[in-house]
């Protein structure tokens, strides 16, 4: 894994005004801020951003290890800012502020809406024909890629259970989008996903990119 996936640093930040969410590496709770300055080194890799946020945000915040995960936006003139997610420090700088500092890019991706981590943990798929275990090759809150002997059709509607860390069991429902007969893998977009259930996978895929992060 390298600092960014698909070979992207992301040495311009999201516009001002732009909404950004944060959440703390110690829990799933996740809350929302606005962009009110971005400064980033040359390589992207180091960024301090004030932001605001409620006060009941800050208050929670404040002094907390956090990730925080950026949309991607079409400029317009062919540039795009990517979907990046990084790690900082968050203290109050106000009531309604967060400071930002010693931030680390995890990950970037332009292609999807969601940054997606790879990772093998078990899955259990039911379908019409029946019920099969699989494991992931990549996971995001939007999606899952499977391997296994015995895969869904292309455009079948699944129900699908996923075993992540600590013994978090996440529930979905989605639709294969597509099957790779030659790999043995099956991509599978959720169609219906609960808030918890997609907070916990984003948790999953956030201390899944940390520890790739630091491995390397």
């Amino acid at each position: 894994m390298n600092g960014a996936q698909g070979g992207l640093l992301m040495t311009e930040g999201p516009a001002i005004d732009a909404v950004v969410t944060l959440m703390p590496t110690s829990s799933a709770t996740v809350h929302t801020a606005t962009v009110r300055s971005w400064t980033a080194s040359a390589a992207g890799l180091v960024v301090t951003s004030y932001v605001t946020a409620t006060p009941e945000s800050v208050a929670a915040l404040d002094g907390q290890r956090v990730w925080v995960s950026t949309e991607a936006q079409d400029h317009g003139d062919g540039s795009v800012v990517p979907h990046a997610v990084f790690q900082a420090v968050a203290q109050a700088h106000r009531d309604d502020e967060l400071a930002l500092t010693g931030v680390m890019l995890l990950a970037a991706e332009t292609r999807r809406g969601a940054v997606r981590a790879t990772t093998s943990v078990p899955a259990h798929l039911s379908t019409p024909a029946g019920d099969s275990d699989v494991r992931t090759v990549d996971i995001s809150r939007t999606g899952v890629r499977l391997e296994g002997r015995s895969l869904p059709r292309a455009h079948e509607e699944v129900d699908l259970s996923l075993d992540l860390q600590d013994g978090v069991e996440v529930r979905a429902r989605g639709e294969v989008l597509r099957v790779d007969e030659s790999t043995g893998e099956a991509v599978v977009r959720f169609v219906e996903l609960d808030r918890g259930a997609a907070d916990a996978l984003e948790r999953s895929v956030l201390i899944e990119l940390a520890r790739q992060n630091r491995d390397d």
